[in-house]
């Protein structure tokens, strides 16, 4: 249930509140170039969306509802926009930090992005790797230009993702901030309507996706395995995982 995705430190002074900036590095990232070559393992979705496929919406499930498509990869616009960026930002775009945990496969990732980032861009990217305890709180003070982030879901209604980048949450450590997607968060939130909240919370996300609030990079699953003589496992995307309540054993079964 877990979604990936870059956020950018909007504060004052840094080069990531600029939108030209965070539409170059969009149009330049291919997720699923990215979940294939550097993420590789089995399942994981490429980052679309803030809210992921599992969510249930409606009558369906929220996506099959609101279906959106993702940014199409063109590098060619990602350097005019980058050339606006430069333009905006008196000139040059800075080295940009990247802050992120301090992990092998997070290594690996930032690797990949300041591979990216050079190749594509010709942008700097500084690798800041540090422990999660530190890594948190950097992020709390905005000690980044983007950070490595995800979200795993607190309940089954898409609000535990749509709210994440309201100007008052206190997770959303970029401080990303629009009247309308707060205005439509709110409306959701008082709403005891369901088509009404999904409706607005499907254009917050749009909202946000459309001013690059965050590049998604992706969306995780866990792939599994058990023995056959064991059945009853459920497997839940909230709260305890696995549940085995319910699990029983054929003894009668070969071993």
């Amino acid at each position: 249930g877990s979604i990936w995705f870059m956020e950018f430190n909007f504060r004052p002074g840094r080069a990531t509140a600029n939108y030209h900036l965070r539409n170059a590095i969009q149009l330049a990232f291919d997720p699923k170039e990215y979940v294939s070559r550097v993420i590789r393992i089995p399942g994981t979705r490429p980052g679309l969306s803030i809210i992921p496929q599992w969510v249930p919406g409606v009558k369906e499930r929220f996506r099959l509802e609101y279906p959106i498509e993702g940014v199409k990869p063109d590098v060619a616009e990602a350097r005019r926009e980058l050339e606006l960026a430069r333009q905006e930002l008196g000139g040059e775009v800075p080295p940009l930090v990247w802050l992120t945990g301090e992990t092998p496969a997070s290594a690996q990732q930032a690797e990949y992005f300041q591979a990216l980032f050079k190749s594509r861009l010709g942008i700097e990217l500084k690798i800041d790797k540090q422990i999660f305890k530190q890594r948190l709180e950097k992020m709390l003070h905005g000690d980044f230009d983007i950070v490595d982030a995800g979200w795993g879901p607190d309940f089954a209604d898409p609000m535990t993702y749509a709210e994440l980048f309201a100007s008052w949450n206190e997770n959303n450590r970029g401080k990303y901030s629009s009247a309308r997607y707060d205005a439509l968060i709110r409306k959701a939130q008082s709403s005891s309507d369901q088509r009404e909240r999904m409706d607005a919370m499907a254009e917050a996300e749009r909202v946000a996706l459309a001013d690059r609030a965050v590049v998604m990079t992706a969306e995780r699953t866990i792939i599994y395995a058990h023995q056959p003589r064991v059945s009853g496992i459920v497997r839940h995307v909230v709260g305890p995982d696995p549940d085995y309540t319910w699990v029983t054993l054929d003894t009668s079964a070969s071993k």
